[in-house]
């Protein structure tokens, strides 16, 4: 009979949160620690990112993070000891006079942050992006460190430099139940055998919801969605966009790729937000979509009226009721542990939200405090970070 695996924490969910998670509690000292991982690592969310980095949000505790997670992507390397593919285009939220109110108090938040900020006028941004229609706006919140990353370098760096820090990773084993005694956690349960662990923190994609459910939690209103990306490759003798955007008159963001591709989607949760059941395998983008989507790109940059579309993906999403994440102690369940409803902003903060949960669960001081307002316990506290309609001003 085989000695009974044991664990000082477990982490569930091979995707980026989980792997930098782990990581960061190995650099800590803190163990034994082992990473379940349904499927493949990035099988989830992670291999279906965008990764755009766009360092841009109406609140403060969240731009924080940003800053936070910023801070990590441009120093990866040597932190980590190999790449992100990070990639600086320079980053800009065009709006409208009904979002210029929104657009000051997003620059003036992102400033106080430490990150460099401008707001531009039309004008201004029309210079820096020609390609870009301009007529309809009327101010716009220019961040020159934005731009994005590559999902999966980042995931295999993290994943690469956890094992070489003792990290054990084990791939295509679920995560069944909890085992817990007298209000404490006391292990995981997989569909190949139990392991002893004082510290479980959930961190499952899509699959956090229901996991959490599952474990006798209250429920915290996490949900999937399927989020569908298209792509568009710019005419030969035309110059591609250039910048990461969110278009808020458009309701759309865009980023280039290489390739001179464009890659956009919707913003409003009312458009490419649909409600799926985790396990859902249909990637396929409805015509109707690609049509609403490109129709809102080309408006942005005209240019793209003559160009080709190319093979988009989608990717499922975990929303919170905020739209922010949630990332703390379970409060019935002492040693349970939450880092999901990231709400398209996983990877983005996926340094941040390793490095501050691995110093959460060390008891450090600047972790309790950065985390306290992405606390699980919040939505029961009636105490919610936004309510805002619009995913890119969440």
């Amino acid at each position: 009979m085989s000695t009974p695996q044991t664990a000082d924490a477990v982490i569930i969910g091979g995707g980026i949160t989980g792997v930098s998670i782990a990581y960061y509690l190995a650099q800590r000292n803190l163990g034994r620690i082992v990473v379940l991982e349904r499927e493949t690592l990035g099988s989830g969310s992670t291999g279906r990112s965008v990764a755009s980095i766009d360092l841009f949000s109406l609140q403060p505790a969240a731009i924080k993070l940003q800053y936070h997670a910023y801070e990590i992507f441009s120093h990866f390397e040597e932190l980590i000891g190999d790449e992100c593919g990070l990639v600086t285009t320079g980053f800009a939220a065009l709006g409208g006079n009904e979002h210029l109110a929104d657009l000051q108090k997003a620059a003036a938040i992102t400033t106080a942050a430490g990150i460099e900020t401008q707001l531009l006028t039309p004008t201004d941004f029309a210079a820096l992006e020609p390609t870009a229609n301009v007529e309809d706006l009327a101010s716009i919140c220019y961040v020159p460190a934005g731009g994005y990353g590559d999902p999966i370098l980042t995931l295999n760096a993290y994943a690469a430099a956890a094992r070489r820090a003792g990290v054990v990773i084990e791939q295509g084993n679920l995560a069944t139940g909890l085992t817990h005694q007298s209000g404490y956690v006391t292990g995981v349960k997989t569909n190949s055998e139990t392991i002893a662990a004082p510290i479980v923190v959930c961190a499952a994609g899509p699959w956090t919801g229901q996991l959490l459910k599952s474990f006798g939690v209250n429920d915290l209103g996490l949900y999937a969605v399927r989020h569908p990306v298209i792509a568009m490759q710019g005419p030969e003798d035309a110059d591609a966009p250039r910048f990461s955007i969110l278009d808020l008159r458009n309701d759309t963001y865009a980023r280039p790729e290489t390739g001179g591709l464009t890659l956009a989607g919707s913003i409003t949760p009312a458009v490419g937000y649909d409600l799926v059941k985790p396990e859902d395998k249909d990637e396929q983008l409805s015509a109707e979509y690609t049509l609403w989507t490109a129709e809102r790109l080309v408006r942005r940059y005209p240019l793209l009226e003559s160009g080709q579309l190319r093979r988009g993906w989608s990717g499922l999403m975990t929303i919170s009721p905020d739209w922010q994440p949630v990332l703390g102690a379970i409060p019935e369940l002492s040693g349970l542990y939450c880092a999901g409803g990231f709400s398209g902003q996983g990877f983005k903060l996926s340094p941040a939200a390793g490095d501050l949960m691995a110093g959460l669960l060390a008891e450090e001081s600047e972790a309790i405090q950065l985390l306290a307002p992405f606390r699980p316990s919040r939505f029961a506290e009636n105490q919610p970070l936004t309510t805002s309609g619009v995913v890119a001003l969440g």
